[in-house]
């Protein structure tokens, strides 16, 4: 337009003695002016526009000066149009400027006023690098168009790849999944996307983009073919693809195994489908699957911080959050209730059945117990065979009769794994009154379960004032344990743990003993659970933890040169504290024991129900200290423990060692065990050994090490450095067996019972 008005005022003084050639310019810049709006506005160039700027331009031409006054309007507008339209039509167009030029000149003499002879000087000259132009813009054009849409693409991905970074739920995701890929077809003329998910021998179309005639919810599975992998998938049959977008286009397939689903997006485009585009196409689904898989990872993160993972019931963090949001809600004389309830005889049930037994005991009581409430109470496993439930909006007799249920429905005897079991409980009940706090409540639960206990199995009891008294032995007993590491009435005993077939010591398993000044040498069974309940086992942890560490320092100094490890046992509220790892480097810094020689010994469940855990462990390990799994094979999750720490022992179960001489399930178990264990350079330890004839089964399948009453019963740190002297001296001593053992060991071949 710049151009075409500056070719107008010399025009016009020239052609003031002639109204029609000044009609004739005015005319002719006014239609060449709209003609390039137009253009600029719809973004292309009809054909008979271009018609119209030819005639438009000879009679500029014949009204102009000389012919060649509009030769610079023509330049410039062949380049600017270039940038709209195909080649072909860029070229047509060029070939009618020239042409409107070439016209102009024969013409031109038989104006009025204007010489014979026109002045064209430069002008045919001019139309090769007219052409040239042509060729310049197109490519200029093209790559200036490739840039811009690349551009909106990386925008669009940019800003889906920001909002993902916020969700964590997959049905948003997907939903912004889809809008970026409308943006990228947007984006690109011409390109589709149709999103298809295999649906038996059929494709289920789950999406589309871009423009479609219609989208068929279902494909022939003849669409495209797949081999083994997916991602080398093809489109075999594009008809039905070319049908659904209403014309006929390329196609390529992309495999979304990435999102862990079996489907594919299609992409399609006119001639040939861009390479950036198809680049935009699988950078957003890499965005999306790597969204999807946080997405789970939240998921999973959120039941774990909110559900037992045995049971599927809320835990204790779960319930403690929802009992203080609830205990302000309530109306009247229907309020608030805490139900606690204790399995009756469940270790029973654990010695006969095993951990796995028990375990599956705790499942089936916690479906029970669902089958027991209402949809809107929540219930709870707190930990161990300890259970809660709160109510809301009921009375105390709704409250009662609930307890009753539960009561009740557990009472019906259990079948896991072919054998009877029989549990029952014993429920505590709590109302929140006006002013109670959280602690408060849970505690007065808590007496009135211990009550109902000691009015024997089964029963049912309200709290009220006079339970306090009644509960005063048991306060007393948390106190004196509470205190009791202080007070250094805390022991720690020994076991032996030796090698196979070798019969040599390799270690000892520390276990801790309470000198009760009342009820005389405690076992851990009467006092443990106790422990972790109120807590007192972390101080009880760190008193086992320094004293073993200093004993097996002596034992080291006393016989230098001979590997002994030592086994300590950590709960869950151990590797909960913030101090943990400070605890034990403190300890082996203290003692001088060399951190190799320092086993922690866990449960599977530790692990579970404190995932912060592991990376605790993993540092600890990282400074050399060893990782023994306890009881394996009794848990859920064995193999996902194996992935997620660095293990060093697995000690078997004596559940299976027990049976493994009459079981065939139980010796086929701890035979793949043991196997997968020296595959993975594990060494296993077999606990609960009393008999020569599983000592020698164990050899058999490989056991690197055991430990039971066949070699020794756990002794005090005296005893138990006689026991080593006489091991240790005997280790060059040849066809070593049980027989050669010291005495301390022989006295245990006649014992029987659990082993503690």
């Amino acid at each position: 337009m710049v151009s075409l008005l500056l070719s107008v005022p010399a025009a016009l003084v020239t052609a003031q003695e002639n109204p029609v050639r000044e009609l004739m310019l005015l005319t002719g810049t006014v239609v060449l002016v709209g003609s390039c709006i137009h253009v600029y506005v719809n973004r292309r160039v009809p054909l008979w526009l271009d018609l119209l700027d030819t005639v438009v331009i000879i009679a500029f031409g014949l009204a102009s000066p000389s012919p060649t006054s509009v030769v610079a309007y023509v330049f410039t507008a062949v380049w600017f149009r270039a940038m709209y339209g195909s080649t072909w039509r860029s070229l047509l167009r060029c070939t009618l400027m020239a042409a409107a030029l070439s016209v102009t000149v024969p013409l031109w003499p038989l104006v009025p006023f204007h010489a014979a002879i026109p002045p064209t000087d430069g002008l045919f000259e001019s139309f090769p690098v007219l052409f040239l132009a042509v060729f310049i813009a197109r490519q200029l054009g093209a790559g200036l168009l490739a840039r811009e849409q690349g551009t909106r693409r990386d925008t669009a991905l940019a800003a889906t790849g920001s909002q993902l970074l916020g969700l964590t739920d997959s049905v948003p995701i997907r939903v912004l999944a889809w809008n970026a890929c409308t943006e990228i077809c947007a984006a690109t003329p011409g390109l589709r996307l149709l999103k298809a998910v295999r649906d038996g021998s059929d494709l289920r179309v789950e999406g589309a983009a871009g423009s479609f005639l219609v989208v068929p919810g279902i494909f022939p599975g003849t669409v495209i073919s797949t081999t083994a992998d997916p991602g080398e998938a093809q489109v075999l049959d594009p008809a039905p693809l070319d049908a659904a977008a209403g014309a006929t286009l390329n196609w390529t397939c992309i495999s979304l195994r990435a999102m862990r689903e079996d489907s594919w997006m299609l992409v399609g485009a006119p001639k040939k489908i861009p390479s950036d585009a198809l680049l935009s196409v699988r950078d957003l689904i890499n965005q999306v699957a790597l969204a999807l898989r946080n997405s789970d990872v939240h998921q999973q993160l959120t039941v774990q911080a909110q559900f037992d993972s045995l049971t599927g019931l809320d835990n204790r963090a779960s319930f403690t959050a929802k009992l203080t949001s609830g205990i302000g809600l309530r109306t009247g004389s229907d309020g608030l209730h805490v139900l606690f309830l204790d399995l009756d005889d469940f270790k029973d049930v654990n010695d006969v059945l095993g951990h796995r037994g028990g375990d599956a005991v705790l499942v089936e009581v916690a479906a029970r117990l669902r089958e027991c409430i209402r949809p809107a109470d929540v219930c709870a496993r707190l930990g161990g065979d300890e259970f809660a439930v709160v109510l809301h909006g009921a009375t105390n007799a709704t409250a009662t009769e609930v307890a009753q249920r539960m009561v009740s429905a557990l009472t019906v005897p259990m079948v896991i794994g072919g054998r009877i079991a029989r549990v029952g409980a014993s429920v505590g009940i709590a109302t929140a009154t006006p002013g109670i706090d959280i602690d408060e409540l849970v505690h007065q639960a808590d007496v009135a379960m211990y009550a109902a206990k000691a009015n024997g199995k089964g029963q049912v009891q309200v709290y009220h004032r006079g339970l306090l008294q009644v509960d005063a032995p048991r306060l007393t007993f948390e106190w004196q344990l509470a205190a009791a590491a202080a007070a250094g009435e805390l022991v720690v005993h020994y076991q032996p743990i030796v090698s196979l077939p070798g019969i040599e010591c390799t270690g000892v398993e520390a276990l801790v003993r309470w000198q009760h000044p009342e009820r005389g040498l405690l076992l851990p069974g009467h006092f443990i659970e106790i422990a972790e309940r109120t807590g007192a086992i972390v101080d009880i942890g760190a008193f086992v933890l320094r004293q073993a560490c200093a004993d097996a320092a002596a034992w080291q100094d006393a016989h230098p040169g001979i590997p002994l490890d030592v086994h300590v046992n950590v709960s869950a509220r151990d590797l909960d504290h913030d101090f943990f790892i400070d605890t034990v480097l403190d300890c082996l810094a203290v003692t001088g024991l060399p951190a190799a020689r320092l086993v922690l010994e866990l449960t599977e469940t530790v692990i579970l129900d404190a995932p912060v855990a592991i990376e605790r462990l993993r540092s600890l390990a990282a400074h050399g200290v060893k990782i023994a799994v306890d009881d394996f094979g009794t848990g859920y999750s064995s193999l996902t423990t194996l992935r997620s720490l660095p293990v060093n022992i697995i000690k078997l179960d004596m559940s299976f060692v027990a049976g493994a001489l009459t079981n065939v399930v139980d010796r086929t178990v701890i035979s793949a065990i043991v196997q997968m264990s020296a595959e993975l350079g594990i060494q296993t330890v077999a606990e609960g050994v009393e008999g020569v004839d599983q000592q020698h089964f164990l050899e058999g399948i490989g056991t690197n090490s055991a430990q039971g009453y066949l070699y020794a019963r756990p002794m005090a740190a005296a005893a138990c450095s006689l026991w080593l002297r006489d091991n240790l001296r005997d280790t060059n001593t040849p066809d070593k067996d049980v027989r050669k053992l010291p005495h301390h060991a022989r006295a245990g071949l006649q014992s029987h019972g659990p082993q503690q």
